[in-house]
């Protein structure tokens, strides 16, 4: 019995002390999550969306889901509050520049057609 009680406690304790580094994680990097877009007057099926932005292997990336499947981004570039990356539609290259408030991005989206406004909010 004792044998179980120590094999429970151990277990919370590791489970307790690897969930809080998970948050300290999350907390230093406050881009990481998914982020529920939207886009004035991008052409129909562009301008809702998730940019989903993620670690893998040390590194932030970022992948944009659309309802018609996802894009790929390059070039993302996170300092401080300013996020920039780049991507490419129907053959044509988009850029966009936003910049992060609390659990909101904002921020313009460079388009053949013009710029665009796009907000971002934490999922």
């Amino acid at each position: 019995m004792k044998k179980q009680l120590f094999a429970l406690m151990l277990f919370a304790s590791i489970v307790l002390f690897s969930s809080s580094k998970l948050e300290a994680e999350v907390k230093s990097k406050p881009i990481l999550g998914e982020w529920l877009y939207e886009v004035s007057d991008a052409p129909y099926g562009y301008e809702k969306g998730s940019l989903i932005f993620s670690e893998k292997e040390g590194k932030t990336i970022c992948v944009i889901k659309l309802e018609a499947g996802e894009l790929a981004v390059n070039d993302l570039k996170i300092e401080k509050e300013k996020v920039s990356f780049s991507t490419t539609v129907d053959g044509n290259p988009i850029n966009v520049e936003l910049k992060l408030e609390k659990n909101k991005l904002t921020g313009k989206v460079d388009t053949p057609e013009g710029p665009k406004t796009l907000t971002a909010l934490k999922k």
